[in-house]
C-alpha cells in the first residue's frame, strides 16, 4: 500500500510473549487502510521471527531491528519511516480495539489529533480510563493514553518529533508542545485500545514525576511546577507506604 491513511508504530524489544496479541489486533480492525511498522531494538529472543511471520502473511507490516536508545528513539525512527498521514503508537504488549482507528478516523476531518478511551489492563484486572475532553487539562498532566490517540505526521515532523532526554513521559512533552502549538485536537468516547499495566516501580514513579516536572517547567505550563512535584511526589511516596505496610496488616 503506497499511501495508507494510518501508520501504527510499534516498537519492540524482546517482546515474544506479547507481540502477536498485539500485531492480531492490528490484522482485525475494522479500518483496514493502515501500514504497520515494527522498530525493534535488537531483540535477543524470537520476536524477529515473530514479526517476520506477519510481513510474510501481509505486506502492510514492515519492519527493522537494530539497536535504540529506547523507546522514544524507536517511535522517532517510526515516524520518520511512515508513509500514513496519520501516526499511531501501540505498545508491544497492548491491543487495539477492533473499532478504535475507525471510531478515530472517523472524526478526522478539520482536525490534527482525535483521542479516545482506555481499558486498563492488570493481572486479571480490568478498569476503564475516560480521557479528559478539555484538553487544556494538559497543562498540569496527561489526559489520554498515546495507545487511544492519533496525531497527523505532519504535526509531529512539525514538532521534531519526541524529546529523547525523557525516558517515560516524552509522549506527553509532545502532546503539550502540539496543544501550546495550536494543534486541533478532538476527543471522542469511545474506547480504543487495551493498555497493559506492569505495575510500575516507586522509583519509576518518582522519575516519571521528575520528567513531569521538567516538561512543565521548559514549557511553562503552570506558574509553579515545584509546587506540583512536590504535591505529586508526596502523594506517591505516601501510596508506596501505604501499600507496602499498612494494606498488608
Amino acid at each position: 500500500m503506497n499511501n495508507p491513511k494510518v501508520s501504527i508504530i510499534i516498537a519492540t524489544f524482546n517482546a515474544a510473549k506479547t507481540l502477536s496479541v498485539a500485531l492480531d489486533s492490528v490484522l482485525n480492525q475494522t479500518f483496514q487502510d493502515w501500514e504497520c511498522i515494527i522498530v525493534d531494538g535488537a531483540s535477543k529472543d524470537n520476536t524477529i521471527e515473530i514479526v517476520k511471520s506477519y510481513v510474510e502473511r501481509d505486506s502492510r507490516f514492515r519492519y527493522i531491528s537494530e539497536p535504540d536508545k529506547g523507546i522514544y528513539d524507536a517511535f522517532n525512527k517510526g515516524w520518520k519511516m511512515a508513509k500514513g498521514e496519520w501516526i499511531h503508537y501501540l505498545g508491544s504488549d497492548d491491543s487495539l480495539i477492533a473499532g478504535g482507528i475507525e471510531a478515530l478516523i472517523k472524526y478526522s476531518n478539520a482536525v490534527d489529533a482525535i483521542y479516545g478511551n482506555t481499558v486498563l489492563l492488570k493481572k486479571e484486572k480490568r478498569s476503564f480510563q475516560y480521557s479528559k475532553k478539555d484538553i487544556s487539562k494538559i497543562l498540569t498532566g496527561p489526559v489520554m493514553c498515546h495507545q487511544s490517540i492519533i496525531v497527523q505526521r505532519k504535526w509531529i515532523e512539525k514538532l521534531g518529533g519526541f524529546d529523547e532526554r525523557y525516558k517515560l513521559l516524552a509522549d506527553y512533552d509532545l502532546m503539550i508542545r502540539l496543544y501550546q502549538n495550536s494543534a486541533r485536537f478532538k476527543y471522542i468516547n469511545e474506547f480504543i485500545s487495551n493498555f497493559s499495566i506492569a505495575g510500575g516501580s516507586h522509583n519509576n514513579r518518582l522519575l516519571a514525576n521528575k520528567e513531569r516536572y521538567y516538561i512543565m517547567k521548559r514549557n511553562k505550563t503552570v506558574f509553579s511546577p515545584k509546587l506540583l512535584y512536590i504535591y505529586h511526589y508526596l502523594r506517591i511516596t505516601a501510596n508506596y507506604f501505604k501499600h507496602k505496610y499498612i494494606d498488608k496488616l
